[in-house]
């Protein structure tokens, strides 16, 4: 049994991801959502070599066998990234429950309408996978960038 992670550490006006498997990290930045990592699945494999499409991809039967988990083998690499961060960016991150079962338009309409209540915003999506058949744990956590930050003053988001 293995379970995935995703992790983002703000420091300094920048952020550093880290992920194994398939729970993701997105970024809301002027209104377009980016999804930051790329899930460690045989079916992202399939796509990333241009044997299956997205849509495919979306439908398979084969979305969640993931290629990288923790607890599976004594050591397991992690993808790494820093980015900068600006202002008014906002981050999620998610498990697979929410990913397999909420589209990104979805995604970035519920973040666009409720960025200035992120409860409600966390609270909207883990609904919508619930109404969409919640098969799967749900697992959301949003941060919001206000302003600029440093480790002497402390992090400028909530």
């Amino acid at each position: 049994m293995g379970t995935t992670l995703a992790l983002a550490l703000f420091q300094d006006n920048s952020v550093v991801f880290a992920h194994v498997g398939d729970s993701r990290i997105y970024r809301l930045r002027g209104g377009e959502l980016t999804q930051i990592t790329s899930d460690h699945s045989l079916v992202q494999e399939l796509v990333d070599n241009g044997y299956l499409s997205e849509e495919e991809a979306r439908l398979s039967v084969s979305r969640n066998l993931i290629t990288r988990a923790l607890g599976i083998a004594e050591n397991v690499e992690a993808d790494v990234r820093q980015d900068e961060t600006e202002t008014g960016d906002l981050y999620l991150l998610c498990s697979d429950g929410l990913s397999d079962l909420v589209n990104d338009d979805d995604l970035k309409d519920i973040l666009e309408a409720r960025r200035m209540d992120m409860e409600s915003a966390a609270k909207a999506m883990v609904d919508l996978a619930n109404q969409k058949g919640g098969t799967d744990n749900i697992s959301v956590i949003l941060v919001s960038i206000e302003e600029a930050y440093s480790d002497e003053q402390g992090i400028g988001a909530r």
